[in-house]
């Protein structure tokens, strides 16, 4: 994501980025900023574990109308983000999202912080997904020690804070968007996304990319695709499983916070990821792009 929209910057196709980081003053709260060079940009990349909400995002593209924006927003943001872009406000040039099984409140960030034992005015930095792929959720204190639990330590913890709203979403895969994008849970395989072209001006996006030597493109079938990532796409059509819908009562209805069992989670969340998440690396064949906007392969 960083590598295209940045391109896009640099190619003066767009004068600004809208997308969520952290304000340096405010650690802990996350917000819609603006970045106008690949620096700002780089500096709010990675993933923002917490529901934002939509005012924020359209406050920040009004307000901005004199400057052609790249928008990048949660799935649910998009038909609004479009709605925008189609009435009065032409300045959108790009829509981009991304996978979102589902989100929290910034409780979920309190919590996993007390679990740490960091007090929140100790904090200078938050990352969800620090540290070597696929990363974790990582606190740095002001003094410089950081201390995390990865990945699939802590998301089963989440569904005590899933936002009311986020379970009753279909929307996964940044329906509506130029270019949406997602983790490929490939076995064996590292630090890869999976590109998601669902209009030609996102493929046409992602053929500058490829030109200038900002990323490398494999062919992905969408059979291997709806496979990686089926646990979250059968949960978005049928809901969660009978044995999820027992944790989450336990875990968000019944046990108060300091019964809940962290380490029986994370074993949880371990099993989980081992068995349920991702699939067989396939070999990876470079992508020939397809010219002609309105092929299937698009």
């Amino acid at each position: 994501m960083t590598a295209v929209l940045s391109l896009l910057l640099e190619q003066g196709r767009v004068d600004a980025v809208v997308s969520v980081g952290f304000d340096p003053d405010a650690p802990l709260s996350p917000r819609f900023l603006i970045s106008r060079t690949t620096e700002e940009l780089r500096a709010k990349a990675g993933s923002v574990y917490c529901h934002m909400r939509l005012s924020g995002l359209e406050q920040l593209v009004v307000s901005h109308s004199q400057l052609r924006l790249a928008v990048v927003c949660q799935p649910c943001h998009v038909a609004a983000v479009r709605k925008l872009q189609s009435s009065r406000h032409s300045h959108i040039q790009f829509v981009f999202s991304f996978f979102c099984g589902y989100n929290m409140e910034f409780e979920a960030t309190a919590y996993l912080l007390r679990r740490l034992g960091i007090p929140q005015d100790e904090v200078a930095r938050i990352e969800y997904r620090g540290g070597p792929y696929p990363g974790g959720f990582q606190a740095t204190r002001k003094d410089g020690r950081v201390s995390g639990f990865g990945k699939e330590c802590y998301e089963l913890v989440n569904l005590r804070f899933l936002r009311k709203g986020c379970g009753h979403c279909r929307l996964y895969m940044g329906e509506g968007a130029d270019l949406a994008l997602g983790d490929a849970w490939l076995r064996g395989r590292r630090n890869l996304n999976v590109a998601l072209a669902r209009t030609p001006l996102g493929l046409e996006c992602l053929r500058r990319a490829v030109q200038a030597k900002r990323i490398d493109l494999y062919r992905l079938s969408e059979q291997d695709l709806v496979l990686m990532h089926l646990h979250n796409l059968r949960y978005k059509k049928y809901g969660h499983s009978r044995f999820m819908r027992s944790v989450l009562w336990v875990l968000r209805d019944f046990l108060p916070e300091h019964l809940i069992p962290f380490g029986l989670l994370i074993s949880l969340s371990r099993l989980r990821r081992r068995f349920k998440i991702g699939i067989e690396a396939p070999e990876l064949v470079p992508a020939d792009l397809p010219t002609n906007a309105a092929s299937p392969e698009a």
